[in-house]
């Protein structure tokens, strides 16, 4: 898996799963998990998208 580097401005949790597409709790359980990561107002969330990405693939296999 690549670790993708992008860092987007975010004031807070709603405004991070408006970025990466899920909602607040998601964003709160991948902050826990180290995904997400704060710069200030600048979020490092590369590997919160290769994260969900994986997940939602996982997700499909198992439906």
């Amino acid at each position: 898996m690549s670790q993708r580097n992008e860092v987007v401005l975010a004031a807070d949790d709603k405004d991070l799963g408006t970025v990466l597409g899920c909602d607040e709790e998601t964003v709160v359980d991948m902050r826990g998990m180290g995904y997400v990561e704060s710069r200030g107002e600048l979020w490092s969330v590369g590997p919160a998208r290769d994260y969900l990405r994986d997940a939602a693939w996982a997700d499909c296999l198992w439906e």
